[in-house]
């Protein structure tokens, strides 16, 4: 924790630094110069300083654009449009500011969704847990909302998961699947991430609607013989247009495969050239300032 307040601190220094010196020379801070775009970013409530609780919530907020969690940000891992609103918000050149006209931080993408009973609370409170310990490659919360949105929006009752991982993403979709009725079926080859994913479930309250399996998933989640409403891929990447051929033709008409992963690390071009190719399938692609989503509807 030390560290990451230190780095953070730095950050922030560094930036005023960078972004105040000009003023100085016309009058400075306060006297017509720009606002330091990190404390714009990351001061939620507007008080002109960074709280403890404050450079926590942005070092999370960092740690989610670690898209190939080798714990490092590079230029492209980071948002173009700014953390705190959608794209093309904010100033010119974009970066960690709001500007004018720009959505407020009420609306960021990133921020945890609000709970609307208890059930939700605690799954959500599991989520923020997960998160403090071992991750390995989890969803982004905007990730998250998208698969909560779309599996209740569909009245998913079968959620296929290949990769189960710490089991971030089986909280989401458990936050859709407990008011469907449906179950999550999550595959996964690690024992040790399986080994956190059922503690994290069991944390979620949600250990009742997750059946996981260990094992290869190609191997694994052939077995399932009943319609799919969604298919999640989110394992080993030059896989997905094998897992794709292995279960399209349980996929239900009018269902949908979810592929995380379109923009980075790089897609499988195998599994693009099949979703996009196909007459029976419809594809989009969102999210792709993060870490990218697919989205491919199989036709009725």
């Amino acid at each position: 924790m030390k560290r990451t307040t230190l780095a953070i601190a730095t950050l922030i220094g560094t930036a005023a630094f960078a972004h105040d010196a000009p003023a100085q020379q016309s009058g400075g801070p306060g006297r017509g110069g720009p606002p330091n775009p990190l404390l714009q970013a990351f001061d939620t409530d507007h008080d002109g300083a960074l709280s403890a609780a404050e450079i926590n919530a942005a070092a999370a907020r960092l740690r989610e654009r670690d898209a190939n969690r080798d714990g490092k940000l590079t230029a492209d891992e980071l948002p173009r449009g700014g953390f705190g609103r959608g794209p093309g918000g904010g100033g010119p050149g974009g970066g960690f500011g709001r500007g004018p006209g720009a959505m407020e931080t009420s609306n960021d993408p990133n921020k945890p969704p609000l709970a609307k009973d208890d059930g939700e609370k605690r799954i959500l409170a599991a989520i923020e847990e997960a998160r403090k310990g071992q991750r390995y490659a989890n969803v982004s919360t905007a990730d998250g909302r998208l698969l909560r949105q779309l599996t209740e929006s569909l009245g998913a009752r079968r959620v296929v998961e290949l990769g189960t991982s710490t089991g971030e993403s089986g909280l989401w979709f458990s936050l859709a699947l407990r008011k469907t009725g449906g179950k999550l079926f999550t595959h996964d080859i690690d024992p040790g991430r399986i080994a956190v994913a059922r503690e994290n479930f069991k944390r979620g309250g949600v250990e009742d609607i997750v059946v996981i399996t260990e094992g290869n998933a190609h191997e694994t989640a052939v077995h399932n013989k009943e319609p799919i409403d969604i298919l999640f891929i989110d394992a080993e990447k030059e896989g997905y247009d094998a897992y794709l051929k292995e279960l399209l033709p349980y996929v239900r008409p009018g269902g949908l495969i979810i592929a995380h992963n379109m923009r980075r690390p790089a897609p499988n071009p195998r599994y693009i050239e099949a979703i996009t190719t196909n007459p029976d399938l419809d594809s989009s692609f969102v999210l792709m300032d993060g870490a990218g989503v697919g989205i491919t509807l199989k036709k009725r």
